[in-house]
C-alpha cells in the first residue's frame, strides 16, 4: 500500500477502531497496540503513563473502571507517515458521559502508529487536556 489517501484512511480507521473500542470499554482494545516493550498509552491526569504491554493493559482496566463512558469529538484530524510509521494530530472534545450527565472537555491526542501487514498497531498515544491561555 503506497497510495497516501489510502493509507491516511487506514489510519484514521485505526483511530476509528480505537475509539469505538475505548466507548464499548472492550478488552480488544488491548490487541489494538504493538507487543514491544516501549509501546506506550500517556493520559492526561498526572499517573496515567503505562510503558510496555502489562502497564497498558492495567492502565486500560482503569479507565474501563471509570463510572464514565469515554468517547471523543474531532474538530480536525491529521495523519503523516514515512514508510510504515504513521503519526496523527487530532483536537476536539473529550466527552464523559455516565449517570445521565455529560461533560466536555477540551482534548488533544498524538498517536504513533506502526504498519505490520494489513493492520496499524499503536505505538504510542497520548492523550491530553490542554488549559485556557494565559
Amino acid at each position: 500500500m503506497s497510495n497516501p489517501a489510502e493509507m491516511r484512511d487506514h489510519v484514521l480507521q485505526a483511530l476509528e477502531r480505537f475509539e469505538r473500542l475505548v466507548a464499548e470499554r472492550e478488552p480488544a482494545l488491548l490487541a489494538e497496540f504493538a507487543e514491544e516493550a516501549d509501546v506506550r498509552l500517556v493520559g492526561s491526569e498526572v499517573g496515567e503513563v503505562a510503558t510496555g504491554p502489562a502497564e497498558v493493559e492495567a492502565l486500560v482496566r482503569r479507565f474501563f473502571g471509570l463510572p464514565v463512558q469515554i468517547r471523543w469529538e474531532w474538530r480536525s484530524r491529521d495523519v503523516s507517515f514515512v514508510g510504515d510509521i504513521a503519526w496523527l494530530f487530532a483536537q476536539g472534545e473529550a466527552v464523559l458521559s455516565g449517570e445521565g450527565t455529560e461533560q466536555r472537555v477540551p482534548y488533544r491526542m498524538t498517536g504513533v502508529l506502526e504498519r505490520r501487514g494489513d493492520t496499524w498497531r499503536w505505538r504510542h498515544f497520548h492523550g491530553s487536556e490542554p488549559l485556557p491561555d494565559r
